[in-house]
């Protein structure tokens, strides 16, 4: 599984994921409003958004590959900053939450959408696999915190940062983005002029902890965005394997391998012997016979 993050244009979007051969996209800040679901060139587009007549500011959308269709198990429109889709995978479930933070310095907003993603959070089946991927707005920065968040993080830390810490440390989610080393490059995922930094990343809890190849920036795609690609490799686990019971050989079952031992072999004998002289029988083979 591939999850990414971009501005929303239809036609850019579609072809870039296409090209990118992602399976499952994650894009915040499309800005559009309403919610529903529609098919777009090969792949199935799940929108939340602002209602009709309220000022479009933020939208949150899921694409995932139309061929995963009958996988989709269930999704949730929380509101326009929070998207919830349930996938059947062979083995278990996956639960996504795709979200969009509200920028930096709105406190009050910041609290109401961190309380209202924990809600989410808490009704998910601890037996589920756990992505919560999305611009955050926040800035970690590389001081590690054990299990939580790893040393190739960015130098800054700002509030969203300490927030987002803080809901990773309670749920037990792993940082994906700072625990793989790469290129200064491969890292910032946001560029505005001169200045770069991480404010997008990828969260999953311990299920995936040995599951997530790598999580890095691409900037080979033309996503028309100050954003750059952030893309996160998933094996996802295999189906149960079942085991019949093996039926027993012959030799298993009449005990065979026993004769091969002398004690066992002459006990049996003298049994035979025994049996055979206490048995009547006919001098005359016809008649046995």
């Amino acid at each position: 599984m591939e999850y990414q993050r971009f501005i929303w244009q239809r036609e850019t979007a579609s072809g870039t994921i296409k090209k990118a051969n992602i399976d499952i996209a994650v894009i915040p800040e499309t800005k559009k409003k309403l919610k529903g679901s529609q098919e777009l060139d090969g792949y199935i587009l799940l929108y939340s958004g602002v209602p009709k007549n309220k000022r479009a500011a933020a939208r949150i959308v899921i694409m995932i590959k139309a061929k995963f269709k009958k996988r989709i198990h269930s999704y949730v429109f929380v509101n326009e900053r929070i998207l919830q889709l349930r996938f059947k995978l062979k083995r278990g479930y996956l639960t996504l939450l795709a979200v969009y933070a509200p920028e930096e310095g709105k406190t009050e907003q910041t609290e109401e959408f961190y309380e209202t993603l924990q809600d989410q959070i808490d009704k998910i089946s601890k037996n589920d696999y756990i992505v919560v991927s999305g611009d955050y707005n926040a800035r970690v920065g590389n001081i590690p915190i054990d299990g939580i968040l790893g040393r190739n993080g960015g130098i800054t830390t700002n509030s969203n940062g300490h927030k987002l810490k803080e809901f990773a440390s309670v749920n037990e989610l792993k940082i994906k983005n700072t625990f793989f080393r790469h290129k200064e490059v491969h890292k910032m995922r946001w560029s505005f002029r001169s200045y770069r930094s991480i404010i997008d990343c990828i969260l999953a809890n311990k299920k995936l902890l040995l599951l997530v190849n790598d999580t890095k920036v691409f900037r080979g795609y033309d996503v028309t965005t100050d954003h750059y690609l952030l893309i996160s490799k998933i094996l996802l686990p295999q189906k149960w394997y079942t085991f019949t019971k093996r039926s027993l050989r012959q030799e298993e079952i009449f005990g065979v391998h026993l004769v091969e031992d002398p004690s066992k072999k002459l006990l049996y004998q003298r049994r035979i012997e025994q049996n055979l002289m206490h048995s009547p029988c006919s001098l005359n083979i016809d008649v046995e016979w």
